[in-house]
């Protein structure tokens, strides 16, 4: 097999797992990069649409309009975003607020061009919008709702149907999901601004989820992930599509405990128990600890494109 993220080519260790977000317990074939240590599917299913179904998470439609920000909500995000003394609260509401520490990072104000690629609804898009971001744009070509509003836009359509010109652009578990991640990562680069910054978040093959859970890992998603990149084949999957890693985060969260736990008593996703408070405070703080140590199941990745590439 050949490496969707590094590009090498070799023998495979392979292992099957089962898809059990929805219970359907379909067995999948996957492969393990010897030389990145990335986790790709061996056959992308010639159905995979099957698997995106009216109840999929991210196809949820959000509030049809979005909310007037007020002037106290606006002045309150320019500061987050723009004053020397607001990184150190920006980075302590990550898991309430993370777009505020996005596109800090990125160097966003509220008047940046922001597209969100896989946007799904545009939930995310929304609460941009609510805190005065005022050009907002999703494409996603299995969204249930399209807008056209003055800074705000939803589209049905494929990448190619985007123009360019954008200071962020997102990709939220969507690198995942695509079956030739570095064509698409050299769409988004020619879409970019002068200066401007891709923000990749992925689960991250390798980490201490992955490796205690193995075939029954949350984030490894059968057959719908057909691409789980280590750290370092994200970084080698950016510098052969045209770019470099200017830094990088992890994001784990109880969850890839909480369900991977359930998935190895062969309990679905959409079977499973209520958490009970107990639970999902152990399992944030091992989440917690795993991310401080760069061992988090889910990475941030803020890529910016080499010069002449």
């Amino acid at each position: 097999m050949q490496c969707r993220a590094c590009g090498r080519e070799d023998a495979f260790r392979r292992f099957n797992a089962r898809e059990m977000l929805f219970g359907w317990r379909h067995q999948v074939e996957y492969g393990e990069c010897p030389h990145c240590g990335s986790i790709q599917i061996v056959t992308i299913p010639a159905n995979l649409g099957d698997y995106y179904p009216a109840g999929y998470y991210s196809l949820q439609a959000p509030p049809v309009r979005g909310k007037r920000p007020g002037l106290l909500r606006r002045a309150w995000a320019r500061w987050l975003l723009r004053s020397p003394g607001a990184g150190a609260v920006a980075r302590g509401m990550r898991r309430k607020y993370p777009f505020f520490h996005w596109c800090r990072v990125a160097g966003c104000g509220l008047d940046a061009q922001i597209l969100d690629v896989g946007c799904g609804s545009g939930g995310l898009l929304r609460r941009l919008q609510r805190y005065g971001f005022s050009h907002l744009t999703g494409v996603d070509p299995y969204t249930s709702i399209e807008a056209d509003e003055t800074g705000f836009r939803v589209m049905r359509a494929e990448l190619t149907a985007l123009g360019g010109g954008y200071d962020l652009i997102m990709m939220h578990h969507v690198l995942e999901h695509l079956p030739d991640p570095k064509r698409s990562l050299e769409e988004l680069r020619a879409r970019l601004a002068p200066g401007g910054r891709l923000l990749v978040r992925i689960p991250v093959a390798g980490s201490e989820t992955c490796r205690l859970y193995g075939a029954d890992w949350f984030n490894l998603d059968p057959p719908r992930h057909l691409l789980v990149p280590s750290r370092r084949g994200m970084e080698l999957l950016a510098e052969r599509s045209g770019y470099r890693v200017v830094r990088t985060e992890f994001d784990g969260m109880e969850t890839g405990y909480l369900v991977s736990e359930c998935y190895k008593r062969d309990v679905p996703y959409t079977g499973r128990p209520a958490d009970s408070p107990a639970q999902r405070r152990h399992y944030r703080k091992l989440a917690d600890v795993a991310n401080r140590r760069g061992d988090g199941d889910q990475g941030v990745f803020w890529l910016e494109a080499v010069q002449g590439e």
